[in-house]
């Protein structure tokens, strides 16, 4: 109780004490994404804007949810994001910061995060644009509406799962950064990363354990980090990006290698035989996994993006090619047998993800947005013992509303897997009242699909959550 106590009064004191000593009278239109300069997908904007010598911006986002299924437990996440920025001439140098308190995981942690520090410097070679950064820096690439086959270069903090967007979740690379514009319209983009950084996941026991993962457990399992050896030739990175020159349409080809930051679980003990009383004193068992260890693979990607808008409908594709790092579960549970031939319970494929989305805005009346997509995922050579369909197929939706200059926003978004009729919804209601400050209910609803599919992993997660976001 005294937790409860503490965290909805300090939710209180952080929105209306910081909103009415900083609120300004400003009754624009405005997107509150951008009052912090969040990067959108398909955003063709340079990532730092010169028109200011200085910038300091920062966000408090206090949460509170409650659990809707047993055993209703209140929980807090609390976010702090900071961006400075600051220019002199052609020189540019950009930090953003990210410190978390919440008590999701094992225990209440403190966290911090630097998740941008670089220093830029731009400028002409002729009529070619150029610039070069150095540090660690976020990269956006893809078109898609938070679903971005090509957009998995950067790590993502997948601690509270889906509750933060994707642009929130990730943090950057560390390396050298080329960005140049020639004439005619072709852009060219290329970094190269010798540091590896992987995403940060669910701690075991946190509140997004899956239900796999504790049966897993309370059967003797144990669940461990990866102990791969650091070498510079594994660890770093390499991408390319190349922006086409088309009329009314943006397009762009990519290529990527390196370790990919989002973990996979590989078995890394196996055990064959138990204990009995008499000679030999054990007897042979069918296969079954002791220990499952998370790892990185080594990944090999291409792929393509494409967007035009006609009037006011945006239309957007997006594929990507993974030809090395893709790992396929093979059903060992079902049949324990194949721990034999894949030891690891693993088998290598390459994989394809096809994004093909539409979207509106002022759609019907002023104000209402709606976004549309298909996603497909295809494994080559696919084998029936796998636990995965050869092809799946998933679609998302997105609406949004605002109204009274935007003081008052809705949202409802889906995310659905057809062959397993696996889903996540959305939904959330916001009041800003104060152009800096905005407090938002909501909640995410998981349904459908089992305990090895994305969100039926879930279904005794739901929750509803109170949020406020100040912007300073």
């Amino acid at each position: 109780m005294a937790m409860i106590k503490k965290t909805v009064v300090f939710l209180i004191l952080a929105l209306y004490l910081a909103a009415s000593a900083m609120a300004m009278d400003d009754d624009d239109d405005l997107d509150f994404t951008e009052l912090l300069g969040t990067s959108l997908p398909g955003s063709t904007a340079p990532a730092v804007s010169m028109t200011r010598p200085f910038l300091f911006e920062g966000e408090l986002r206090p949460s509170v949810w409650y659990s809707l299924k047993d055993p209703h437990d209140v929980h807090t996440t609390n976010r702090l994001d900071l961006l400075m920025e600051a220019h002199m001439k052609n020189t540019s140098f950009v930090a953003r910061l990210r410190g978390d308190y919440q008590d999701i995981e094992n225990k209440d942690a403190f966290t911090g995060d630097i998740r941008e520090l670089y220093i830029q410097q731009q400028g002409y070679l002729k009529r070619t644009y150029l610039s070069f950064s150095a540090g660690r820096k976020i990269l956006h690439w893809g078109k898609g509406d938070e679903i971005r086959p090509m957009d998995r270069i950067c790590p993502e903090d997948m601690r509270a799962f889906l509750y933060y967007d994707k642009n929130d979740r990730k943090a950057g690379l560390t390396g050298l950064f080329l960005e140049s514009a020639l004439p005619g319209g072709l852009r060219v983009e290329a970094f190269w990363s010798p540091v590896f950084v992987g995403s940060d996941m669910p701690d075991h026991g946190s509140y997004f354990t899956s239900q796999r993962m504790q049966h897993f457990s309370k059967a003797g399992g144990r669940i461990i980090e990866s102990d791969d050896d650091w070498t510079w030739d594994s660890q770093s990175s390499m991408g390319l990006r190349i922006g086409l020159p088309l009329k009314r349409a943006d397009a762009s080809l990519y290529a990527w290698r390196g370790k990919d930051p989002m973990p996979m679980l590989k078995v890394s003990e196996v055990i064959r035989q138990i204990p009995i009383n008499n000679p030999p004193y054990y007897m042979n068992i069918p296969p079954a996994a002791m220990e499952l260890s998370w790892f990185h693979s080594d990944a090999v990607v291409f792929g393509a993006d494409f967007e035009a808008s006609t009037g006011a409908w945006v239309f957007r594709t997006e594929g990507a090619w993974q030809t090395k790092g893709h790992y396929e579960m093979v059903d060992f549970e079902k049949d324990p047998l194949l721990l034999n031939d894949f030891p690891e319970g693993l088998a290598e494929k390459q994989k394809g993800e096809f994004l093909i989305g539409l979207d509106r805005n002022d759609l019907f009346f002023r104000n209402l947005f709606v976004n549309v997509q298909y996603l497909g995922v295809y494994i080559h050579d696919h084998e029936k013992f796998m636990e995965r369909d050869a092809y799946t197929q998933g679609a998302s939706f997105t609406m949004k509303y605002s109204a009274f200059d935007s003081r008052i926003s809705t949202l409802w978004r889906v995310f659905a897997w057809m062959n397993s009729q696996d889903r996540q919804h959305q939904v959330e209601a916001s009041w800003r009242p104060f152009s800096n400050t905005l407090l938002t209910a909501g909640a995410f609803f998981y349904s459908g699909g089992g305990e090895r599919d994305m969100f039926g992993q879930f279904r005794d997660k739901d929750f509803t959550f109170l949020r406020g976001s100040v912007i300073f």
